[in-house]
């Protein structure tokens, strides 16, 4: 592995680690609709961080860190490869 990969590799670990609950729950709401019964609305990422939180926080890390993993890389390797060629 060169340095560049490690610099890559690096980056994106550090991304994936500040990605936030917040922005999972918006990730998990856009998958699914809300669930309503009479004037109450369940919203998925509600329903399953109450049902079950072990699940939740897999979800986070086996789905949703895995799945930006890609598009993380890749703006992190076009920010370097610019940095690069600032110099």
């Amino acid at each position: 592995m060169t340095d560049y990969d490690d610099k890559v590799d690096e980056e994106v670990e550090k991304r994936l680690d500040e990605l936030t609950e917040d922005q999972f729950n918006e990730w998990l709401d856009e998958l699914d609709e809300p669930y309503t019964m009479g004037n109450l609305t369940f919203y998925p990422s509600d329903i399953l961080k109450s049902c079950d939180p072990i699940a939740y926080n897999m979800c986070f890390t086996d789905d949703y860190q895995e799945s930006m993993r890609e598009s993380i890389e890749e703006q992190v390797r076009d920010e370097l490869d610019e940095d690069e060629d600032d110099c």
